[in-house]
């Protein structure tokens, strides 16, 4: 493989602790960067899960990311509630955490090497989070170099479409069979990077997902090397 792209929500950042906690505040609930995390995943679990539905996905992400963080069931509708104003205002404010790992892990790809890319289903800021986050950005900066930052808002075409992974493969220098595709969701990141040629690589921290048998898990970013050795060697 000649090339990593990777989400960033689930995967360089999840939504912050500070701003979740101050939602859940009134219900006794006070998150840390580690309740968070595991939290974000449990809700990504449910998606998954969902119906295909735009709005029965979100219901399900909040219903368990809530239940992960010890909402109690007659807390719910209003816990929800006010979860959904948290999630509804500008995605810089909430999505500023960053998964654990996440930037030397992804420093280490680029050591090693691999020529880098960005693919997020966004709202227009997603490169100016990265940037203010010191993750990454193309070109020179503090965080890592990459080539290509693919912001669904900006080129008007969202995950799983297969066409907008097209985006980053062009600035990249590369065919999708040369490319992995690093996502948190089966829905959109696995299914979409495997329909537009892509080795899709399900970044799951607590291995949550029932289909180990369908296509690869990562814990951290940093198992992506063993997986690209394996591939390698085999």
């Amino acid at each position: 493989m000649d090339a990593v792209i990777l989400d960033v929500g689930g995967v360089l950042l999840v939504p912050h602790f500070e701003s979740v906690s101050v939602a859940l505040e009134p219900f006794g609930i006070a998150l840390d960067a580690d309740a968070a995390e595991r939290a974000h995943y449990a809700g990504i679990y449910a998606l998954d899960a969902a119906e295909d539905d735009a709005y029965a996905e979100r219901h399900a992400y909040l219903v368990g990311y809530a239940d992960a963080v010890g909402v109690l069931d007659g807390q719910r509708d209003e816990a929800l509630q006010r979860m959904r104003q948290v999630w509804s205002g500008p995605t810089i404010d909430l999505w500023r955490q960053h998964v654990r790992g996440s930037v030397d892990g992804l420093r280490r790809l680029e050591q090693r090497g691999l020529k880098l890319g960005i693919v997020s289903n966004a709202d227009g800021t997603i490169e100016e989070q990265l940037r203010r986050g010191e993750i990454c950005q193309v070109g020179s900066g503090l965080g890592v170099p990459v080539l290509a930052i693919v912001d669904s808002h900006i080129v008007g075409i969202a995950k799983p479409a297969a066409e907008i992974f097209r985006h980053a493969l062009e600035p990249l220098g590369v065919e999708a069979e040369r490319a992995v595709y690093v996502g948190d969701t089966v829905r959109y990141d696995v299914r979409g990077a495997r329909a537009a040629g892509l080795e899709p690589v399900h970044f799951d921290p607590y291995g949550l997902c029932p289909e180990r048998d369908n296509h690869a898990h990562v814990a951290r970013l940093a198992d992506i090397e063993v997986l690209l050795d394996s591939a390698a060697s085999g």
